[in-house]
């Protein structure tokens, strides 16, 4: 490992070698003791990596493209929804359309943590899922918006051109679960809402599809993920596609605890903290998040090099065990955004097991592989 992360693992000399040290060292020994040093931190052996690029077909073929297509279905699904309910206003229509929002949900959580490629370029992120929104600028926004829509619809265009904090799912949910959504969405109401609704579901299928596209055979990334080359702008070694696939587990990993659950967890817990908390979608997203997790590692045959597939296996249907009893709970809380005592138990559990996973990844499987890990943009450096 380099030094610069000497400070999360200490290097020390593997034992059982019996091996004497004399004040003054034979040349054989001094060698012997350089060798030993070049071992990986905490005495792991580095795993013999597939050096084909296994793993990288497996990452595009059976994790990449598998959760971006079915993201782009899932966001066809919600846009003909919301043109459904625009039209319908009707209860059942509306009871379909906020369905979809959520089975859509659950598909970008699915690839949302794959911080590479399509979902980066044109700050796709950011503009499907603008949060936290600690300043309420969406909402702002939002009100603006619908009074600008009282006298001019804005197209998919107009929406793609806004602020982040208009064009994803955080700004939909705003329309779809608000206290006036029903009035909004019944018939004979001539309120620009529903348009908007469609307009901003326009704009999620199609970035939706866009990330598709950037996952297929013939994308330039891809084909450099699969084939690096010497001048490639995105791949020049297999070491580097790898290094691309340890730090987005490393990063996602991050994102889960320190984001996502730390807000449900701890003396400023709140309901309301978490991500798309007015559809109650938080553990949706926490759930799926940790599946594209659990797939990128483990799917991908990087936690079997490392020797930790089992290990991590079992770790992840632990939290997802956890994460299933906690969707089977009546509520979470009340009103206040207040946790009740079983909630709260499960999530400080799910919180610890989350831990260990990441105490997994960044121990033991970082220096297996005997890979660093490269920048991270969560740090905010």
């Amino acid at each position: 490992m380099p030094l610069s992360r000497a400070k999360r693992w200490a290097y020390r000399l593997p034992t059982g070698l019996g091996v004497a040290v004399s004040p003054r060292p034979r040349r054989s020994c001094l060698y012997l003791l350089g060798l030993m040093l070049l071992l990986p931190v905490n005495g792991y052996v580095r795993a013999a990596v597939p050096a084909d690029g296994a793993y990288a077909d497996r990452a595009v073929h059976q994790v990449y493209q598998p959760a971006a297509e079915h993201f782009a279905d899932a966001s066809s699904q919600l846009l003909a929804a919301a043109e459904r309910a625009c039209a319908a206003r009707s209860p059942e229509a509306l009871e379909s359309l906020l369905a979809h929002f959520e089975m859509a949900v659950g598909a970008f959580s699915a690839l949302e943590l794959y911080r590479t490629g399509p979902l980066l370029e044109e700050n796709r992120q950011n503009r499907l899922f603008y949060w936290p929104d600690k300043r309420r600028v969406g909402e702002r926004q939002m009100r603006a918006l619908l009074t600008d829509a009282a006298t001019s619809i804005p197209s998919r265009e107009d929406i793609a051109g806004k602020s982040v904090a208009l064009q994803g799912f955080p700004a939909l949910e705003r329309l779809l679960y608000s206290s006036r959504t029903p009035l909004y969405f019944s018939e004979g109401n001539a309120a620009p809402d529903c348009q908007v609704a469609v307009a901003i579901s326009d704009n999620i299928d199609a970035m939706a599809h866009q990330i598709s596209k950037g996952w297929q055979d013939d994308a330039e990334q891809v084909m450099s993920m699969l084939e690096p080359t010497a001048g490639s702008d995105f791949f020049r070694t297999r070491e580097e596609v790898l290094r691309s696939l340890v730090t987005q587990i490393l990063v996602g990993i991050d994102v889960v605890q320190d984001r996502k659950l730390a807000t449900l967890t701890g003396e400023q817990a709140d309901i309301k903290a978490g991500p798309l908390w007015r559809s109650a979608q938080s553990l949706n997203m926490i759930r799926n998040n940790l599946e594209s997790l659990r797939a990128l590692s483990i799917d991908t045959g990087l936690a079997d090099a490392a020797d930790l597939e089992g290990e991590l296996a079992f770790e992840f249907r632990s939290a997802d065990g956890m994460l299933q009893k906690l969707q089977e709970l009546p509520s979470l809380g009340d009103e206040a955004g207040v946790f009740s005592s079983d909630a709260e138990s499960l999530l400080r559990s799910l919180m610890a097991v989350v831990g260990g996973i990441r105490y997994t990844l960044n121990d033991r499987f970082v220096a297996t592989l005997g890979i660093s890990p490269g920048f991270n943009s969560e740090d905010g450096d």
